[in-house]
């Protein structure tokens, strides 16, 4: 590709970040798309920084007549984004200060393109790697599991899996798997010499080793019981550094949070884990991992409603960090804490219901709402969704309005769901799921969550405990 039109290229396409303002870009990506059988216009990359600033950022980039297109963008670590074109999603590496080719046809988008330029070898390592491990890029895709205040997460065949295995077969093919992608990896280089940049080779090795470890502790912590797991086949976790691994890969940073949460709950007390958390970072931790690692103890303790106890170290954090991206993401949660606050307006909406009808928060001023995210597909849902259906009607007669914001991917499912299980209360459904509005107000991002909305429309306390008896509690003494 010939680089200075590429550059007047990017010049002219009006690159756009949805966050708003212009950010300085140290990243060149330039392309064509061949064969166009759509009519879009336009092509975007999501990058994914949530771990760092809390928030996602978008890049748009005009396709012209001839089909090319271009965007400078702002990488702050190596790691993966997401390629849009046509509705379909491709995952990328990208890291800073590179350069990227990308040549699509658009009739077979997203399984035939080639990468070139600095970052090309890079991503077509990457490509034939994602082949044999695919990953799954909704959230809401996935089964969770929540252990203290860590939620692992896995895809439903391998959560199958893990309930008709044994330990031996388990970890054989975790194993096999990790020696096959090192393996691909040291042959790659090996035939491509030089090809490869040091950054993207650490972040392979960090998928591969880190992608063993999360999935063996999930599976160690999760069926301890069943498995009669005993303490040696934790001793892998003595093995693997918490520190030194690529902070852009979500598998090393889930992988450290998993065990300092395991550490938590084997430690026992189960008092404080945010603080707990925070401080085993602070004492056992540096640099940039130690940064996140703080940053998401305070993040999720301020979405918690826990803003008292951990004031201390949000104060001591902005005093002491050097990682300003990760400052950014606290003061974030810290502002959403005291907006979702006691007190506080909760986020209209409108939505229809499973009859059709046009449903609005605002209408049920003058009652108390239990507001309700779940999913049919969410096994922790339907679980908690059973244990309320007994109670529905008492507190329907109470005045206290129940209502269950369906985040579905599929209306049908939705309702087959509610009609074959009889839960009661109204019912409506976001479009978009995760990416739905409302899932973006009331930052809903794991499944079952709930709020407790009261007469005057502002967010309630939430009970101490998340169990059905207090929030039962909770709802009748603010109904009287």
């Amino acid at each position: 590709m010939n680089r200075i039109l590429l550059f007047i290229a990017l010049i002219l396409l009006c690159n756009i970040p949805l966050a708003g303002q212009f950010i300085d870009a140290n990243t060149l990506i330039v392309g064509k798309i061949n064969n166009r059988v759509s009519l879009e216009k336009e092509i975007t990359i999501q990058l994914n920084v949530r771990y760092m600033t809390s928030d996602t950022e978008e890049y748009i980039s005009n396709i012209l007549e001839d089909g090319t297109f271009a965007f400078g963008i702002n990488v702050r670590e190596p790691q993966y984004a997401t390629l849009i074109y046509s509705r379909e999603k491709k995952l990328i590496y990208l890291e800073p200060n590179d350069t990227l080719g990308i040549n699509i046809h658009g009739g077979s988008y997203p399984k035939n393109v080639l990468f070139g330029e600095r970052g090309g070898a890079n991503n077509t390592f990457l490509s034939e790697y994602l082949k044999e491990n695919p990953k799954e890029l909704n959230q809401f895709k996935k089964v969770q599991f929540r252990k203290e205040i860590f939620w692992y997460s896995t895809l439903p065949q391998q959560d199958k899996d893990m309930r008709n295995t044994t330990p031996e077969s388990f970890n054989g093919k975790l194993q096999q798997k990790k020696d096959r992608a090192f393996a691909k990896l040291d042959l790659y280089r090996k035939n491509n010499e030089q090809a490869l940049t040091p950054d993207f080779v650490n972040f392979m090795e960090t998928e591969f080793m880190y992608d063993w470890a999360y999935n063996k502790l999930m599976f160690g912590h999760l069926y301890k019981g069943r498995y009669d797991l005993q303490d040696a086949y934790f001793s892998f976790l003595d093995e693997i550094p918490l520190v030194g691994g690529s902070i852009g890969n979500h598998l090393y940073r889930d992988y450290v949070l998993a065990v300092i949460n395991y550490r938590y709950e084997k430690a026992g007390g189960k008092t404080e884990p945010y603080i707990k958390q925070y401080d085993y970072a602070t004492n056992n931790l540096i640099g940039n991992t130690q940064a996140f690692v703080q940053s998401e103890m305070l993040y999720k303790a301020f979405l918690d409603k826990e803003l008292d106890s951990v004031l201390g170290r949000y104060w001591t954090f902005i005093d002491d960090t050097e990682h300003l991206d990760y400052e950014a993401k606290v003061n974030y949660a810290y502002q959403k804490a005291t907006r979702y606050a006691e007190g506080s307006p909760a986020p209209d909406f409108t939505l229809p219901d499973i009859n059709e009808k046009t449903i609005q928060l605002t209408q049920y001023s003058g009652k108390v709402v239990y507001l309700n995210f779940w999913a049919s597909w969410c096994r922790p849902c339907m679980k908690k969704m059973t244990n309320l259906k007994p109670f529905i009607k008492d507190m329907e007669d109470q005045g206290i309005v129940i209502l269950n914001v369906s985040l579905d991917r599929n209306t049908e499912d939705w309702q087959k769901t509610v009609k074959k299980m009889g839960f009661g209360g109204v019912h409506v459904m976001a479009d978009g799921d995760i990416d739905s509005d409302i899932a973006q107000k009331y930052e809903v991002r794991i499944l079952p969550q709930y709020y407790i909305v009261n007469k005057n429309g502002s967010f309630a306390e939430r009970p101490p405990k998340n169990d059905l008896t207090s929030i039962r509690t909770t709802l009748k003494a603010l109904s009287r």
